[in-house]
């Protein structure tokens, strides 16, 4: 059996039913399929949802890493409200937000000017990575506090640039929540030893800080690509949703040299991912 059967078998079929009905009316035409539905949105919910169940931790944080334009944002979205549904409160968060404000970008890119992939958001070394700690750590224990403002990043600013939001136009979460979803398509990467390959030693170098984010995952999701070239593909049919939502954006040209950009770190790093995740167990690759 397939780990989506035997999730499948162990599931009140009462159960099961009530929440793909839920999921056939929340998911967009365009993409809606019964295999979409029921050998990936179900039993990944019920996956996680038995991890959350087994694990003494009050906040219990779930890391995804899946590529660019491959629907982490949408899975999230659904997750988080099948978890609703069901009386657990959950939140999703992706590390896109927690990218340098468009300055601090423009100085990254500024002291490293023979290194083009840090000139853009998205590889490691662009992220602020205290920021990204200090919410991961208010989130997983809150002590005292009641609420907490979380970051967003506007990545149709700056003619497709992007930019962090203002913080006063932060959303405020009310704590404790049960369930964290942290997703992003470079999370759970690490630094490769005596790694020869002089265009990425700076951004290898960059990953050790990124273990600060590890250490607060209780759970982690690996969903691969077959083929690390798709993404290109994916990325330009993500860009091509938020225009087509009268967003600005990048051109066809430029988003897809900006995705090309992010093909060496899937083939350096993806391999690494899968053979040592950031976490032990429970890491389900997909």
């Amino acid at each position: 059996m397939t780990w989506q059967q035997n999730i499948r078998a162990s599931i009140d079929i009462k159960r099961w039913n009530k929440l793909e009905s839920l999921l056939q009316k929340w998911i967009d035409d365009s993409i809606k399929t019964d295999e979409l539905i029921n050998n990936y949105y179900l039993p990944l919910y019920f996956y996680l949802f038995e991890q959350k169940k087994s694990s003494a931790q009050k906040t219990f944080v779930i890391g995804i890493n899946a590529p660019q334009g491959s629907g982490k944002t949408t899975l999230t979205s659904h997750l988080v409200n099948m978890f609703e549904k069901e009386g657990v409160n959950a939140i999703s968060l992706s590390i896109d937000d927690f990218y340098l404000a468009r300055n601090d970008q423009i100085r990254l890119a500024e002291s490293n000017l023979n290194v083009n992939v840090l000139h853009q958001r998205g590889y490691p070394g662009t992220h602020d990575i205290q920021l990204g700690e200090d919410i991961l750590s208010t989130l997983k224990y809150p002590g005292n506090k009641t609420s907490i403002a979380i970051p967003r990043y506007d990545k149709s600013r700056h003619q497709g640039q992007g930019d962090r939001i203002e913080e006063h136009k932060w959303p405020n979460i009310n704590l404790p929540v049960d369930v964290v979803l942290l997703e992003g398509w470079m999370l759970g990467f690490q630094a490769i030893k005596d790694l020869n390959y002089p265009q990425m030693k700076i951004v290898n170098s960059y990953l050790e800080e990124y273990k600060k984010w590890h250490q607060y995952l209780d759970c982690f999701l690996y969903i691969y690509p077959e083929d690390p070239e798709f993404v290109i593909n994916w990325r330009c049919e993500a860009e091509d949703r938020m225009k087509a939502e009268g967003l600005p954006g990048m051109s066809d040209i430029e988003v897809k040299q900006y995705a090309e950009k992010f093909i060496p770190a899937y083939k350096l790093y993806g391999p690494e991912l899968f053979r040592t995740p950031p976490i032990d167990e429970p890491c389900l690759k997909i």
